[in-house]
């Protein structure tokens, strides 16, 4: 048989790399699974050179997040984007879990109760949301506590992630039934139902600005051809809600990378329509 290295990323695509060797079966062979994370042995700096597969991590040069600066003012293409607001949606924990699930350590929540998003004509399915602490952007090279992000698909396979920065405020009631998992466990797996004031706390002030750039995924492979669609409204959370995440995730932020020549856009006041 062949020797596999599974690259299950956060965004919860599979992808395979194989070569000939007669290894045994692929369940049977974990010794030869790359396991990413965010320490120094397996964090960013090393992520490139972990998999051949990966080398974008290390030689991209269209990679995310950025410091968002310098935004040229344009019109952005109407969006619509709908949230698991009043759904019941899975739960999977990933703290520590390496040998189950090959990726990073955050919440992440799975929404497959069919939720879109749309950008002009295009439209992507919502395959899941999770959180980065501290956040992965920043803005003028400040970080915030936190990050969200929205994880979309389109038929084709085009990925736009829609992200949200975190700041330190008011409690918020949309995301605190998530965090009722959060000391579950490794690995475990819970379904809750999202708030129906969901889409009116996580997403406040809906009308104001998006910045937007191509870039690529934060986790291994890294792939690029991203579309990032980042608020420029904060949405706040209260200091006991970042301390009871960071308590179980702390430090799963890739550093902001080099934005090169890529151009970074700007709609202080964009169409915009969340459900």
């Amino acid at each position: 048989s062949e020797m596999c290295i599974r690259d299950s990323t956060i965004i919860g695509v599979s992808m395979v790399s194989c070569s000939s060797e007669n290894t045994g079966s692929e369940s049977q062979d974990d010794e030869h699974v790359v396991h990413w994370g965010y320490e120094a042995d397996n964090g960013p700096d090393a992520w490139g050179s972990m998999s051949p597969a990966w080398s974008t991590c290390a030689e991209g040069l269209g990679q995310s997040p950025i410091d968002i600066t310098s935004a040229t003012i344009i019109d952005l293409p109407a969006v619509e984007m709908d949230t698991p607001s009043g759904e019941e949606v899975e739960v999977l924990n990933q703290a520590g879990v390496i040998r189950q699930l090959d990726n990073g350590h955050t919440i992440q929540i799975n929404a497959n109760t069919g939720e879109k998003l749309t950008v002009g004509d295009k439209s992507y399915a919502l395959v899941q949301f999770h959180f980065h602490a501290p956040s992965e952007h920043t803005v003028d090279g400040e970080y915030f506590p936190m990050e969200m992000h929205f994880v979309h698909q389109a038929d084709d396979g085009a990925l736009a992630v829609v992200g949200l920065l975190m700041e330190e405020g008011s409690p918020n009631p949309g995301i605190e039934p998530l965090w009722a998992n959060l000391s579950a466990g490794a690995g475990t797996e819970a379904a809750i139902e999202v708030p129906v004031v969901f889409a009116e706390h996580v997403f406040p002030d809906v009308g104001t600005g998006f910045y937007h750039y191509d870039g690529s995924l934060t986790t291994p492979p890294c792939s690029e051809g991203v579309k990032w669609y980042l608020r420029k409204t904060r949405t706040q959370v209260s200091k006991e809600q970042i301390a009871a995440f960071t308590a179980v995730y702390d430090h799963n932020n890739r550093p902001v990378q080099a934005r090169n020549d890529r151009a970074l856009y700007l709609d202080e006041n964009p169409s915009v329509v969340i459900h």
